[in-house]
């Protein structure tokens, strides 16, 4: 059952006393370099109920996370240039004047675009866009006095192709960024609407189902192909929608897509863009298998201020991977190490992944490329680690 409308407004009514003392006690256990403010701190207080421990868990792992992708800095990123070109997307408002993001993946040519980038650039290029949508909310509550505000997400399946379901790279993609949206943004959300979806997209919908919180299957709806103008209606004002999907606003040309609010997406993209797999990443330092169910773990001293960069791939399909770092340069076992690069699946057969961490202390850091929840694919990996000492 999706929230009502009063239990949506005791989420965001405001701070209690008790939960302005809990906000306070948090920022002494949450790194004092870490920006965040009261209203997320209340987001993530709400979603556990108030149940301190809990939250001031969250919050660590979620600190980590987003130093690690560097989002406190997302607006300074720039994205790759087919990114920007190929995958649609926007913001419009809902009848109270609260964001929709709206995401065309119908339109987007998922094969082709992980054949040409990252996928870690795929999931941080949509990362980027619910950053945006969380600063709308915080501008938003500002004139409407609440603590914090939410945004509605609108999924666009038109022209939706078998690709969305086979292409095993974006299956494990979208995955990981739906596992790190429910891990890291509670709250942010107050409603899913999936549009113009065929029956082939329930099916592989209903598919997904496990991989989502309980919460977040709460906020879903997919209304038939034939209704789900009439399900518009009830979140948005039709004067302040575009015409191309069911509303009546056009940009000032006439448009009816709005490209000035709506980026639509140039659709297929030419295989001249397709980077050769076999090509990819012919210089590397490293070639090891790592059997099902296995670790590879590189040790590594560094001094303080160094960066430890790496690029790798797989023959086939995904690689977990994480780095670690041991103050007491003796620890046996991983947990018993502080993660400073939390732990990402991230599918990597067809286009290197790339990135890099600052080691703040002088130690004994752990780079871990991990197979373990694989119960039957050894993973063929190359890779490269470069040591940079300023």
């Amino acid at each position: 059952m999706p929230p009502s409308s009063s239990q949506t407004r005791g989420i965001l009514r405001s701070a209690t006393p008790e939960e302005a003392q809990m906000i306070a006690d948090l920022r002494t256990v949450v790194p004092q370099s870490s920006p965040l403010d009261d209203s997320t701190l209340l987001r993530w207080l709400r979603s556990k109920d108030g149940r301190f421990d809990e939250a001031a868990e969250c919050l660590k792992k979620t600190v980590v996370f987003r130093k690690a992708w560097d989002l406190d800095n997302i607006e300074n990123w720039t994205a790759p240039e087919l990114l920007e070109k190929y995958c649609g997307y926007g913001f419009l408002s809902d009848k109270e004047g609260n964001p929709i993001l709206m995401s065309l993946l119908g339109n987007m040519d998922v094969e082709g675009l992980l054949k040409c980038v990252q996928s870690r650039d795929y999931i941080k290029y949509s990362l980027a866009a619910i950053e945006k949508g969380l600063q709308l909310c915080r501008e938003r509550a500002k004139v409407t006095g609440r603590p914090f505000e939410q945004m509605m997400l609108v999924f666009d399946l038109d022209h939706i192709t078998s690709a969305h379901y086979s292409c095993k790279r974006f299956a494990s993609s979208f995955t990981t960024l739906v596992l790190l949206f429910q891990e890291h943004y509670p709250l942010v959300l107050k409603k899913i609407l999936i549009i113009r979806a065929p029956e082939m997209a329930r099916l592989a919908f209903h598919s997904m189902t496990p991989f989502l919180s309980e919460s977040i299957c709460r906020l879903i709806e997919m209304p038939s192909e034939e209704d789900w103008q009439h399900a518009l209606t009830k979140h948005v004002s039709l004067d302040a929608w575009p015409v191309h999907w069911g509303g009546r606003m056009v940009d000032a040309n006439g448009d009816p897509k709005c490209p000035s609010k709506i980026r639509y997406g140039l659709g297929p993209v030419p295989d001249n863009f397709f980077v050769d797999s076999d090509k990819a990443m012919l210089d590397y330092d490293q070639l090891t298998t790592v059997y099902a169910g296995d670790k590879h773990l590189i040790e590594i001293k560094a001094k303080k201020n160094t960066r430890i960069s790496w690029q790798y791939m797989t023959e086939e399909d995904d690689i977990g991977f994480a780095v670690y770092y041991d103050n007491t340069m003796k620890a046996t076992n991983l947990k018993e190490m502080e993660n400073i690069y939390p732990y990402i699946r991230l599918e990597c057969s067809q286009v290197p992944i790339t990135g890099s961490v600052m080691c703040e202390q002088p130690g004994r850091y752990i780079i871990e490329f991990d197979n373990y929840y694989s119960w039957f694919s050894a993973k063929q990996l190359r890779y490269n680690i470069d040591i940079d000492e300023e």
